[in-house]
């Protein structure tokens, strides 16, 4: 259990400043496709498509498009990097103060199991280009952490499950490089899946994203996330020659 240390200090850290006095909150929803690309026996590409939405479904905040590349040095560690863009739209209660973000970033991933668990840790490293609604821009570095837990929940008749899928990630800032490192977001979700097809899955369940604006200024979001995983395995196709 020592590896999960880390994991369970931050998310006891989370906690701890959850406690802070939440000034407002908004509902809203996150509607999520994420695609794995199995490129072959070590590279596989992942991209998400994000819209992110306020007022529950009725007016969009964020677009995030997310791909990257991963090699898979075994079956616990895989290395990956990729490219990030968010555009953002001014609505809701808290208004955006950028227009639009370009990050890239470099993640180590850790898979393992506990009894029926399958659990899964991310940390990725950002790099943040923020280009603000006056067109000035300015550069900064995140940390994230994400620790996430599947299980089957119940099993049906036709031999498939109701899935269960909790995760949590706590994200770090950074004032000018490496320096100055405080508390930037939370998210949690916790969601119900069903396995549609062999290589498909749909998700849908809660999430809170807690969230600090300013010194002393802490925001939190109700959402509801809808989440589409859809797997292609290029590795198994064969090519026909000729076509």
């Amino acid at each position: 259990m020592k590896k999960y240390v880390l994991g369970l200090f931050l998310i006891l850290s989370f906690y701890k400043l959850s406690a802070q006095e939440v000034k407002s909150n908004e509902f809203g929803s996150w509607h999520t496709v994420i695609n794995k690309f199995t490129i072959s026996e070590k590279f596989y590409a992942v991209n998400v498509s994000q819209l992110r939405m306020v007022d529950f479904v009725q007016d969009s905040r964020v677009f995030l498009l997310t791909p990257g590349l991963n090699y898979k040095l075994n079956n616990k560690i895989s290395f990956g990097l990729g490219y990030v863009y968010l555009n953002y739209k001014p609505a809701g209660i808290r208004i955006p103060s950028l227009d639009y973000e370009d990050r890239i970033f470099q993640q180590v991933s850790l898979s393992s199991s506990y009894y029926n668990f399958k659990i899964g840790q991310r940390v990725r490293f950002e790099e943040r280009f923020k280009t603000t609604l006056n067109n000035s821009s300015s550069y900064a570095n995140r940390l994230r952490y994400r620790i996430n837990f599947d299980f089957n929940l119940v099993r049906f008749t036709n031999g498939k499950h109701l899935l269960g899928k909790v995760s949590e990630e706590l994200r770090i800032r950074f004032g000018s490089g490496l320096n100055k490192p405080d508390f930037d977001q939370n998210n949690f979700s916790a969601l119900l899946g069903y396995k549609l097809f062999d290589n498909s899955s749909l998700y849908f369940g809660y999430g809170r994203d807690f969230y600090k604006r300013s010194n002393a200024d802490y925001w939190g979001d109700h959402l509801l996330h809808i989440v589409l995983n859809y797997t292609i395995d290029f590795s198994k196709m064969k090519v026909i020659a000729g076509l």
